[in-house]
């Protein structure tokens, strides 16, 4: 009898555990578009911040980067040669040398090109 019930508290563990890791595994992704952006920075001080070492604290944070449009790729852009933002959308009709505000994910700082990378952007103006 103690055999049987310590196998099926083990069996129920079991399950409980795999639903656990499936719904961990399987969640919605983040909805960048529609979070609020938890800081505005323009896109100098950003850089600088991330060259200081004081950018951690931003990195997988929706942010909210001001600048001016210095290159156009396609599904992105780079804001005063020291942001660049992919776009997970078609990018609206944009030029160089205009000012915008861009939202998105901090992802990261890449050394090599001296540049902070946002994923998954969206316009704001």
């Amino acid at each position: 009898m103690k055999k049987k019930r310590l196998f099926l508290i083990l069996i129920l563990l079991v399950v409980i555990g795999g639903f656990m890791v499936y719904n961990y595994m399987y969640q919605d992704h983040r909805d960048i578009q529609s979070e609020t952006s938890q800081l505005e920075i323009t896109a100098p001080y950003l850089l600088e911040r991330f060259k200081t070492d004081d950018g951690a604290s931003l990195l997988n944070k929706t942010i909210t980067v001001t600048g001016t449009i210095t290159s156009i790729e396609e599904g992105a852009v780079t804001l005063n040669e020291s942001v660049y933002a992919s776009f997970h959308e078609e990018i609206p009709e944009l030029r160089a040398n205009i000012k915008v505000a861009i939202k998105g994910r901090c992802i990261g700082y890449d050394e090599l090109f001296e540049i902070v990378k946002l994923d998954q952007c969206t316009l704001i103006k």
